[in-house]
């Protein structure tokens, strides 16, 4: 029987029939509103790409001569060194998505990052690069800080669930380009095979910075400091067709409105935030997913699969690099197809058939690399391989893309940004331990490390399946109301009923109007 915490938006009925909207292609400024959006789509590219560049330079002669081979605890410090620049937009500027605009933080990002990656291409000690990385994470997270909330904010109802849950692929895109770099270019015979993948990080801040300016602002954001003419232009524009009197604007707009004006009335501070029990089961939520995305194994994957493959009787420079290719575009396969049946399951389904394929995955993961690495079977090491592509398929089906909708969509509108922060610290944090003790840990104790991905998993698997809430079917407004008890979503749903009405009367006195 599945606890409660399955049924817990079932009391919420949504006021917006996204069924009967034409999709966007058929909607009058639908795909100029997504091509625009692409600014934000693409915040997490640079930052894959790093991540896969990780990878790769493990394995490049030219980059390992330069920079002295490191290990162990060197090789830690680099690979979490983009996750430790991360964590200092959050300590001194968790307030700019608020304050600032939506979109600031994405321009200030591209610019700080792509400052990073000429650090890192003019590099000449290990430091140096590593100190380009560190400019790199801050970058990479200031423009996190704005984009996601952005996409969340000015998304069309109809496909706003899939364009959220479509947002986080572009890590894994960053990957694939990453790694196809690295092996496009490893056979180059000096310094270059590793400047010019180096150097590709910079093309999506670039285009970034350059779109940003012409994205529109979040409706929500310039609701909430008074802007509610300009909120609704954008709206009626890019939401409502150009309709002045559109009933899905005017539904908008008094959803927004009613939002904001409950929180206010709240006036909830941070302390407050911490001190409401609804509020604690949000941060609860928001805290585990950050946390299991980034400690279910994707660090092995992604920034140490080097190390794994050369434990699988894979040597060459070539059979490393084009595995690792293959791995990364198999993964970006996996998270389009996830954003594009997103609406078709529910979010439980996601995350429990991702985190109970990944503890299968990692025990048999851990049993080959045992019977490889102590009785040299060369099926074992081909096991191995082959749970790697297991790995990262439910990996991506639970974690890659519910990481930005999931949380977004169980917090509150004044809240949203702040939370959305507070997600990303929390990545960032285990990022930095993940990414610092996995290489040691894999060279210090071999496969036997992969037990403890076992035990985590597990537990990850239990705390999804007792705590998660669904969260599939209401509108980002309606499900402010999901933690606030039965009685308060029987009101909802009763005010949602009125609206309903008088959206209907008011479409009903339109059309008798023009008929006169």
């Amino acid at each position: 029987m599945a606890p409660a915490a399955a049924h817990a938006a079932e009391a919420i009925v949504s006021s917006i029939d996204v069924d009967s909207m034409p999709p966007f292609w058929r909607r009058k400024n639908g795909i100029l509103l997504y091509f625009l959006l692409t600014s934000s789509l693409l915040a997490s590219a640079a930052l894959g790409i790093d991540g896969s560049m990780t990878n790769g330079m493990q394995v490049l002669t030219s980059w390992q001569d330069r920079f002295g081979n490191p290990t162990g605890a060197k090789l830690g410090f680099f690979g979490a060194a983009n996750s430790i620049g991360g964590v200092i937009p959050f300590i001194f500027l968790s307030w700019i998505s608020d304050k600032s605009s939506r979109r600031l933080p994405t321009a200030l990002g591209s610019v700080v990052v792509i400052t990073g990656v000429i650090i890192e291409f003019f590099a000449t000690s290990l430091n140096m690069y590593v100190g380009g990385k560190i400019v790199l994470g801050v970058g990479s997270s200031l423009i996190q800080m704005g984009a996601p909330v952005l996409v969340t904010e000015l998304s069309h109802p109809k496909e706003r669930v899939q364009v959220t849950t479509f947002y986080n692929t572009s890590i894994v895109l960053g990957y694939v380009i990453g790694a196809w770099a690295t092996f496009g270019c490893y056979r180059i015979d000096s310094q270059w095979s590793w400047r010019l993948p180096t150097l590709i990080q910079i093309i999506p801040s670039a285009y970034q910075f350059c779109l940003i300016w012409f994205c529109p602002e979040s409706p929500r954001w310039l609701i909430s400091n008074g802007h509610l003419q300009e909120a609704r232009d954008i709206l009626v524009k890019y939401h409502g067709e150009c309709d002045t009197n559109s009933a899905l604007v005017n539904l908008e707009i008094v959803e927004i409105q009613t939002a904001i004006s409950k929180e206010a009335e709240e006036n909830m501070s941070w302390k407050d935030f911490f001190s409401s029990r609804a509020n604690l089961k949000r941060l609860f939520l928001c805290f585990c997913t950050a946390l299991f995305s980034q400690s279910s194994g994707n660090l092995l994957v992604s920034n140490y699969l080097t190390q794994i493959l050369k434990s699988t009787s894979l040597k060459t420079e070539y059979e490393i690099t084009l595995v690792n290719g293959m791995v990364t575009l198999w993964q970006y396969i996996v998270a389009i197809f996830v954003a594009l049946i997103i609406d078709r399951f529910r979010r439980r389904v996601f995350f429990l058939t991702g985190s109970g394929g990944v503890l299968v995955t990692f025990i048999v993961w851990t049993i080959a690399a045992q019977r490889y690495l102590e009785h040299d079977s060369i099926i074992a090491g081909r096991v191995v391989i082959a749970c790697i592509f297991f790995f990262t398929t439910f990996y991506t089906f639970a974690w890659t893309n519910l990481i930005v909708t999931y949380p977004l969509e169980i917090v509150t509108l004044r809240m949203r940004a702040k939370t959305w922060a507070f997600v990303l610290l929390t990545i960032q944090v285990a990022s930095i331990f993940g990414g610092y003790v996995n290489p040691i840990g894999l060279d210090s104790i071999g496969w036997k490390f992969y037990i403890y991905y076992c035990i985590w998993v597990l537990i990850v698997f239990l705390t999804v399946y007792s705590f998660f809430v669904e969260t599939a079917g209401p509108s980002l407004e309606e499900l402010a109301y999901l933690f606030d008890g039965d009685d308060m979503k029987q009101k909802l749903a009763e005010t949602i009923e009125e609206k309903k009405e008088q959206v209907q009367l008011a479409e009903y006195v339109e059309v008798e109007g023009k008929s006169a």
